[in-house]
């Protein structure tokens, strides 16, 4: 196996709360891979340790004093993710932070500067896909408060990364915001992101905010979902999640909502899937990607007057 593979190996098949060795890396050159429930990492020795922590989007590298590994304690630098199903690509990060490189060179500069090496990344990676807006969050909470007016055993799962933004038992909502007052183009986030669950219908939320005094906030739904008997510390864990404690600017800010359509995702509606390519399955080496639907000239329920309509630009 190559390092990346037995990462990755080692996330899907590990044990949670073990460490597993990193066997393809030099005997003077230890790493580990991590598994908890919710997040996963790998960790290399430190000859000493010093005090450093940094997070980014769904990563976090930390010095840790005295972790038992075995039977030995350490002190170790690690990386995580809390993304689970990202856990294959984060494996590609991974490599990198325990390669040792020549002779131990790339080893020795991570363990001595940490911060050179997280900018580095933190820089390539960038946060746009990765940290919402307000109005993002906004859409997803006021399309779950909607969807739990009609089926109260509703889950509102986009902030745990799921698939689909909300969940119950006979249906399933993948929610879209914009702020831009013309344009009717989505970007879809990964090949399941529009697929639906064996025998579950799938729609698509599509909201049009403009920042107004008049609007709303998330701190006006999170109080109304509290009404609703949603648990309101299991919603500001969820916003804390994605920098949204309570007390940030943001959440107070208010959107009104000029537009607000449903759409039917079925055979008709346009989207890529693995059925899309060849064999049923994505091309060798291609893990992840993106693309934009244009919704105008779709169908879809215009949910501010609740009739049937069609999107024009």
């Amino acid at each position: 196996m190559t390092i990346i593979e037995r990462i990755q190996d080692n996330f899907n098949k590990g044990y949670f709360g073990k460490s597993m060795p990193i066997d393809e890396l030099p005997e003077e050159y230890p790493a580990w891979t991590l598994k908890h429930h919710n997040w996963v990492g790998v960790a290399v020795p430190l000859p000493a340790f010093s005090p450093f922590s940094e997070d980014f989007a769904h990563m976090k590298i930390e010095a840790v004093k005295d972790v038992v590994i075995g039977e030995t304690a350490y002190d170790i630098l690690m990386i995580t993710c809390d993304a689970m199903e990202m856990r294959n690509e984060f494996a590609t990060v991974c490599a990198n932070f325990v390669d040792p490189g020549t002779q131990g060179n790339q080893r020795s500069k991570l363990i001595s500067n940490p911060a050179v090496w997280w900018k580095h990344w933190k820089d390539l990676l960038g946060n746009v896909s990765l940290q919402k807006e307000p109005y993002d969050i906004l859409g997803e909470l006021l399309t779950y408060e909607k969807v739990l007016m009609d089926q109260k055993e509703t889950r509102w799962s986009g902030i745990e990364f799921a698939s689909h933004d909300i969940e119950n038992d006979n249906y399933s909502v993948e929610v879209k915001s914009t702020v831009k007052r013309y344009e009717y183009e989505v970007i879809i986030n990964s090949i399941y992101q529009l697929v639906p669950a064996p025998g579950k219908p799938l729609f698509l939320s599509f909201i049009r905010f403009e920042a107004s005094m008049l609007g709303q906030s998330i701190d006006e739904v999170v109080g109304r979902l509290k009404k609703l008997g949603v648990n309101h510390d299991g919603i500001e864990a969820a916003l804390a999640k994605v920098g949204l404690e309570p007390g940030r600017i943001a959440r107070n800010k208010k959107y009104k909502i000029i537009e607000w359509k449903k759409y039917s995702v079925n055979d008709m509606f346009p989207s890529v899937t693995e059925s899309s390519f060849k064999n049923n399955c994505l091309p060798p080496h291609i893990v992840r990607f993106s693309y934009t639907v244009n919704l105008a000239g779709i169908e879809g329920e215009n949910l501010l007057n609740n009739r049937r309509t069609e999107t024009n630009v």
